[in-house]
C-alpha cells in the first residue's frame, strides 16, 4: 500500500478481478492512490484507517468499506490486522451493466433500519462464503465465486447506490488526469527539489489556483504530499537495507532532519531507528 498514484491490479488466474486475504503485519501506510475498479475491504482482524476522497473511517472487526472507482483513497494500519480484499475492474461490470459508471455507492454502516442491516449482514456472509469457496476452489469454483460476486454488486446496486451527475462526473476525471500526471512528475522527480510555479506549469495552472486545487484533491499540500512520498521511499530502505539512516533520508531528498522525523512519528507510530528494529 503504496504513495497517491494510478494504482494497476493484477488479477486472479482463474478470475477477471482480483480476490485476496490481506494480512497486514502492522506500521503499513498505503499513501493515495486511485484505480477504475471497484474495492471492497472487509475487516475480519484488528483496525485501519482508511480515507476516500479525503473522508476518514475507522474500521473495526466485521467492517466494510466500498470504495468506488476513480476515488482518491489511502490506508493506514498500526497495530496489524487481516481483511478480505475484493477488486472488480468497472469495465467487467460495463459488459453487464453498460451505465454503471453512473453509479456511485455508499454503505452506511450505522443504519438504524433492520432492513439495511440485514442486506449489511448479507453482503458480509457472501464475502466470507467467497474467500471460502476461492480458498479451497473444489470442482466448479470458478462459477461459485462469480455467482457471489454478482449477488454482492446486486445488492449494492439496489440498495446502496445512486445516480451521479454526468458533467460532475465528467469534471472529476479530468481533475484525476490533471492529479495522474502531477503524481508520474513527482515519482520521477521525487529526489529532486520541486517547486510549486514547476509543478503548476506542468498541468497548466496558476501557483495559486494550483495550490487549492491539489488541497481539495488530495486533503493536503502539495510539500506535505511530496515529503509522503519521499517517506515512502525512506521506510523501505529502512527496512531492506543497513545504510546509515541519515544516508537513506539524503537519498531520497529529504534534506531536513527536523522535518523527517517528526512526520516519521506522525505517519509510523515510531522513530526511524525504532521501525529499523
Amino acid at each position: 500500500m503504496e504513495q497517491y498514484r494510478h494504482e494497476f491490479i493484477d488479477k486472479n488466474e482463474m478470475l477477471d478481478l482480483h480476490l485476496d486475504f490481506f494480512i497486514d503485519p502492522g506500521q503499513t501506510v498505503i499513501n493515495k492512490h486511485f484505480h477504475d475498479w471497484i474495492e471492497i475491504i472487509y475487516l475480519t482482524h484488528g483496525d485501519l484507517e482508511i480515507q476516500v476522497n479525503n473522508k476518514t473511517t475507522q474500521l473495526k472487526v466485521n467492517d466494510f468499506v466500498v470504495i468506488n472507482p476513480m476515488s482518491i483513497h489511502s490506508t493506514r494500519c498500526m497495530g496489524g490486522n487481516t481483511a478480505i480484499l475484493l477488486q472488480i475492474p468497472i469495465s467487467f461490470l460495463e459488459k453487464f451493466m453498460p451505465d454503471i459508471r453512473d453509479y456511485s455507492f455508499c454503505v452506511d454502516l450505522e443504519s438504524k433500519d433492520p432492513k439495511v442491516q440485514t442486506k449489511l449482514a448479507n453482503i458480509r456472509s457472501t464475502l466470507q462464503d467467497l474467500w471460502i469457496n476461492y480458498e479451497f476452489q473444489v470442482e466448479g469454483y470458478v462459477f461459485r465465486c462469480y455467482s457471489l460476486i454478482f449477488e454482492i454488486i446486486y445488492i449494492l446496486v439496489h440498495s446502496f447506490s445512486y445516480k451521479v451527475d454526468r458533467k460532475e462526473r465528467q469534471k472529476n476525471e479530468k481533475n484525476l488526469e490533471r492529479i495522474q500526471t502531477i503524481i508520474e512528475y513527482v515519482e520521477e522527480h521525487y529526489q529532486e527539489p520541486i517547486s510549486i510555479p514547476e509543478i503548476a506549469g506542468l498541468v497548466g495552472l496558476n501557483e495559486i489556483y494550483f495550490s487549492r486545487f491539489f488541497k481539495n484533491n488530495m486533503g493536503m499540500t502539495f510539500l506535505e504530499y511530496l515529503n509522503m512520498v519521499r517517506l515512502e521511499k525512506i521506510y523501505v530502505d529502512l527496512l531492506n537495507t543497513n545504510m546509515p539512516i541519515k544516508d537513506i533520508q539524503e537519498k531520497h531528498g529529504f534534506y531536513n532532519d527536523k522535518v523527517f522525523r517528526r512526520m516519521f512519528k506522525e505517519v509510523y507510530g515510531c522513530t526511524p531507528r525504532e521501525a529499523r528494529k
